[in-house]
């Protein structure tokens, strides 16, 4: 490693470690919240009935909803100034900023209400790039989402990017 690199052995360390599984319930209100918020009216997600008449027999939620059940609450004081909470995984970089870099979601099946979906979250990589202004670290993580019988929902890939 580079004597001027933003990546720590602390945090190279992390990669591949898998982190505190977090599990949710899924349910019809949060459901149609869901899709009355981003305007998807779809009767499969909405209409009981006409959801039965469907090929997934009954109402599912919108593929984009995969991580609403484990979306975590935090109070105002356990939050840092950046909206972030205090607990977690706070990455050991020696970087000062940090952005998104980019989402790749893939679904396997539909999550219906009353299941309970887990996530388990990992780093699958880090490492660092020459930028025009100096080192960018790229982090990739992983989290899985699969339900009450073990079946996997969904997989999302997030890239942070951090300077």
């Amino acid at each position: 490693m580079e004597k001027d690199s933003l990546i720590t052995e602390e945090a190279r360390a992390l990669i591949g470690k898998e982190g505190e599984p977090i599990t949710g319930e899924v349910y019809e209100k949060e459901i149609r919240r869901f899709c009355y918020a981003v305007g998807d009216l779809n009767p499969s997600y909405l209409d009981e009935e006409e959801a039965k008449r469907n090929k997934c027999g009954g109402i599912v939620a919108p593929p984009m909803f995969y991580d609403i059940p484990t979306v975590q609450e935090f109070p105002l004081d356990e939050l840092k100034e950046d909206g972030l909470p205090t607990t977690g995984l706070n990455l050991p970089l020696k970087a000062t900023r940090a952005m998104a870099g980019g989402k790749e979601v893939e679904f396997f099946q539909p999550m219906r209400p009353g299941d309970k979906i887990t996530r388990v979250g990992k780093i699958v990589d880090i490492h660092e790039k020459r930028g025009r202004s100096g080192p960018l670290v790229f982090t990739i993580f992983e989290n899985r989402y699969t339900n009450q019988d073990g079946e996997l929902v969904a997989v999302e890939k997030l890239t942070g990017i951090s300077w």
